[in-house]
């Protein structure tokens, strides 16, 4: 290989994206949603982005999003394990804005389908109402999407990763945790992806009906956030060793004149 190639090589594998897709890559033109439902009393219609299943980070490791209440385990109220994360305003918009609007517009389409058992078929409006959305929004708290999280053991449990932010922004390497890792005001980056595809239930009887799409965070890394840090995408995030190495690291960054890659670069 020639001295160009070798330096155009190097060039692409540094701007080559790492790890799972951010949550603002994400081009909803390849989401897909199945016309025809499949299942009994609730059916379900398949998701698919890019022809797989839908998987995003909600968060750069640069920043971090608050849990204001951690892991709810389910056994309070008999429910599924769950997980409240914070929802800054772009992630917001982009949940309510073009990801649910994109399922509710689906609904309209196959209204046929989807809600045949209601007589009358219902109306537009009335299918945009019934979405049923994990997202709270109060006035006076920070919206919060819901999450499902899964703690059974087994290749599907939440896997739980921990770091630390350093005071120049860097992180820690991550270490394997467990769920108790992430406790109330727990700042994370979560890794999600859809649960189940769209849910949807019509009651002919009681002409009710209702859906919606539910997610569940797949991988967690709980950072400790220094004072004032910028709130598993780890390109353009430095990842050192341990905190014992940091002014070793730091000689050694300033000696190559450069510091760290993002983790795998």
């Amino acid at each position: 290989m020639s001295d160009s190639q070798t330096s155009h090589a190097s060039k692409k594998a540094k701007t080559t994206p790492k790890g799972t897709p951010l949550w603002s890559d994400i081009d909803l033109s390849k989401l897909t949603i199945d016309t025809t439902p499949q299942g009994a009393e609730i059916k379900h219609a398949t998701v698919k982005y890019d022809g797989g299943r839908p998987t995003f980070q909600l968060e750069a490791a640069t920043g971090s999003l608050r849990c204001p209440f951690g892991v709810d385990d389910g056994s309070k109220f008999s429910g599924k394990p769950s997980l409240n994360i914070e929802l800054p305003g772009e992630q917001l918009a982009f949940f309510q804005d073009q990801l649910e609007a994109k399922v509710k517009d689906a609904a309209v389409a196959n209204k046929d389908a989807w809600f045949g058992a209601i007589k009358p078929l219902p109306s537009d409006d009335a299918i945009h109402a019934s979405f049923n959305s994990r997202i709270k929004v109060d006035d006076k708290y920070p919206a919060t999407l819901k999450v499902n999280i899964n703690l059974s053991e087994g290749p599907k449990k939440v896997q739980v990763l921990t770091s630390r932010r350093l005071a120049d922004g860097k992180i820690t390497k991550p270490k394997p945790a467990t769920t108790d890792a992430v406790v109330r005001g727990a700042r994370v980056v979560p890794v999600l992806r859809t649960a189940g595809g769209v849910w949807i239930s019509a009651n002919a009887k009681k002409k009710t009906f209702e859906y919606g799409l539910v997610f569940e965070a797949y991988e967690l890394l709980v950072i400790e956030e220094t004072e004032d840090a910028a709130s598993f995408n780890f390109d353009g995030v430095g990842v050192v060793s341990s905190d014992d190495d940091q002014d070793k690291d730091n000689g050694e960054a300033n000696a190559e004149d450069g510091g760290y890659d993002a983790l795998g670069a």
